[in-house]
């Protein structure tokens, strides 16, 4: 299924490439991520991507070389990997999204989304299994889904999500996420969430990530974005609830994350990401006590 959706969104990209050259100006892109756990599994990834043409932060294509790390107690891969991406659209809908290869597998993404008030999103990802089995046996998992938000007053907001997940094997997990997002001050970017998931796997236990049938998460959080300096942005999220899933009973659940940006309308952008969870996520092996650290920053300078 994801090899023949993946192999129509490259041809899709390719095939999008001479309408999006007539944008004018290129430009070079960087970017980093790096994560650790308490499971001892650590992720690294660095790219070096240039832009043929870049019209604006919404319309641009180009192509990206990365290089990917993934280790463990007592395990290590290394793979490379090269990208063809591309972001466009008119009117009220934008896209984007790259497909490449590390040499054996097809990975990538796409996004088709409104830029109406009740904002639309069909998402496609698809990536390498980051655990020692995941690697060994080259399993990729596909995550495939819809998201919309829904303004309910001026100061309410609700988000839902739905979608997906294949992890190359006999496992199919379902995905529900829902947010209700309430601005307490506004004019100081001050508000209030519940943040509400859940997923289902169809075959729990399967190879060595976390899957354990049923997972449930409630959050409440507290954002606060600011601006300062002609567009500069930060935003500063913090999060506390409960999680529980099959096998083990409730337990504390806590999130933080700061977030940092440079205006976007200029011809250079930087963004740095920094974060903590313990929700075990698909590099996870276990859930009770987990514990995970990411960090990720992405640069673009325009010629």
């Amino acid at each position: 299924m994801s090899r023949r959706v993946h192999a129509v969104l490259a041809t899709a990209l390719l095939a999008a490439l001479p309408v999006l050259a007539q944008a004018s100006g290129p430009a070079l892109r960087a970017e980093g991520f790096g994560s650790s756990d308490s499971d001892g599994n650590d992720v690294w990834r660095a790219s070096l991507g240039w832009d043929v043409s870049r019209r604006d932060i919404e319309h641009w294509w180009g192509m990206r070389v990365e290089h990917a790390r993934f280790s463990g107690t007592g395990w290590d891969h290394q793979e490379q990997r090269l990208f063809v991406r591309a972001a466009g659209g008119e009117g009220g809908w934008r896209w984007q999204g790259e497909a490449g290869s590390n040499g054996h597998d097809l990975l990538g993404s796409a996004s088709v989304y409104s830029t109406d008030e009740k904002r639309k999103e069909f998402f496609l990802e698809r990536d390498v299994l980051e655990t020692r089995q995941g690697v060994g046996q080259g399993l990729v998992h596909t995550f495939a889904g819809a998201a919309i938000d829904w303004p309910l007053s001026g100061r309410w907001t609700a988000t839902g999500l739905a979608g997906l997940q294949d992890f190359g094997g006999a496992n199919l997990r379902r995905h529900l996420r829902a947010n209700l997002v309430y601005a307490l001050v506004p004019e100081q970017g001050l508000s209030l969430q519940l943040r509400l998931r859940q997923f289902n796997d169809s075959d729990p236990g399967e190879a060595d990530y976390f899957a354990p049938g049923r997972y449930r998460q409630a959050l409440g959080v507290v954002s606060v974005r600011r601006f300062f300096g002609g567009g500069y942005q930060l935003r500063a999220t913090a999060g506390y609830g409960r999680q529980d899933f099959t096998g083990v009973g409730s337990q504390p659940s806590r999130l933080l994350e700061l977030d940092f940006q440079t205006p976007k309308d200029r011809g250079h952008f930087l963004r740095v990401v920094a974060g903590y969870s313990d929700a075990p996520g698909n590099g996870a092996s276990q859930g009770a006590g987990y514990r995970y650290r990411y960090a990720r920053v992405e640069g673009v300078w325009a010629f």
